[in-house]
Parts: C-alpha cells; structure tokens; sequence
C-alpha cells in the first residue's frame, strides 16, 4: 500500500486484499509507529495531567482503530496492556497475536467493555469514521457524540486520552462543541498546520474529570 494523495479513505478500503495490503506496507508502519509514538508523548503532556505515574505493566491501554496492530504493537512495547477494538475483521486477522494484547471486532461507537475498565485511551487515524455515513449535521454530532459517550463510561477517572485523525472542516466543528458536553478537559494540537499536500492532522489531548 502506498501513501495517498486523498487522505479520506473509504470504509471498505479496510477489508480483503486492501487490510492485507496495510498489513504489509512498510510506508504504513512508518507512519503509524511515528503517529502512535508521538501520541504516546503527548498522553502524558502536563496539559492533561502530566507523567502518568502508574508502572506501564499495571495499565491498560485501549487503541481504538488499532487495525493491523501497528499502534497496539507500540503501546506494547511500553510494557502496557492493550485491547484493540477495530470494525474490520479482516483488518484484525491480519494482526500479530501478543499476549497482552486483546482484540475486539467492534464500532468506535458500541465498544463492548465494562464501566471504568481502561487506564488510557489512543486512536490513531481512526476517528474520521464516527460521523461515517453522517448525511446531516445532526447525524453527525449524534454518531460523534456515541463515540464520547462510549469512552466516557470505559475510561477510568482521570484517565488520558490522545485521539489523531484528519477531518473535515465541518468534522472538526462538531468534535469540538460535541466535547463540550462530556467531562473531558483538554485541548487540540494542529500538526503540520500549513501542508499543502494533505489535510492537516489534528490532535486531541484529553483526560476524564
């Protein structure tokens, strides 16, 4: 798999031969190990909260969007646990077993985990798809919204949050006034604000009150 041009993928570029084509693309890992390392940083910025002061091994990561692993294999490599949830099944075969690595076939909006059961949450390059298939704005806040309110009741409190994904100008909008009615603090990190190839990539810096 070669890198974009239209930084939008579909939702069915994500299964067959493509989730095997991902899963083999050494571009990708690049990106996403870089992405996922640069998340991991910013998890612990003093704008949300600062160190986190657990022992990596006693925490639980979830990665939404993990896909074929190569952010959940990063967050491993921190010495955490991690459960990956992705929508694409064939995206997950194509990911390395670990043993402290869970994976669960599931939508960002409907994770099935109990309440309060994760340390920290990461998504990288995965969020675009909570408003997918959105036709109005209000579908939209709607589907963002569930996407929140889902990492609100898993996410233990003071737990941190650091979400990468490129959206639209009207996606933005509507993260941004949706987040206004759930109890995270935090803010958002503009990377590579003046690319002219791409649209900029946008970072989310939360934690849970």
């Amino acid at each position: 798999m070669s890198p974009r041009k239209n930084n939008r993928p579909d939702l069915d570029e994500y299964f067959g031969l493509e989730a095997e084509a991902y899963g083999t693309s050494q571009w990708m890992a690049r990106n996403q190990i870089y992405t996922t390392e640069t998340a991991l940083n910013m998890l612990e910025d003093e704008q949300i909260g600062g160190i986190i002061a657990n022992p990596k091994h006693e925490l639980l990561f979830l990665d939404i969007g993990c896909g074929t692993g190569y952010s959940s294999h990063t967050i491993l490599a921190q010495g955490a646990r991690v459960i990956g949830v992705d929508f694409s099944h064939d995206m997950l075969d194509e990911c390395p077993t670990d043993p402290n690595l869970h994976l669960i076939n599931a939508d960002m909006r409907f994770i099935p985990l109990r309440t309060n059961q994760v340390d920290h949450v990461i998504s990288i390059s995965a969020f675009n798809f909570a408003a997918a298939h959105a036709k109005t704005r209000k579908q939209m806040e709607q589907q963002i919204g569930k996407a929140f309110q889902c990492i609100q009741k898993i996410l233990k409190n003071h737990g941190h949050i650091v979400i990468e994904f490129y959206p639209t100008k009207l996606e933005e909008e509507v993260f941004l006034s949706t987040l206004r009615r759930y109890p995270f603090i935090g803010g958002m990190y503009i990377m590579f604000p003046n690319t002219k190839k791409e649209k900029k990539f946008l970072m989310l810096q939360l934690k849970k009150k």
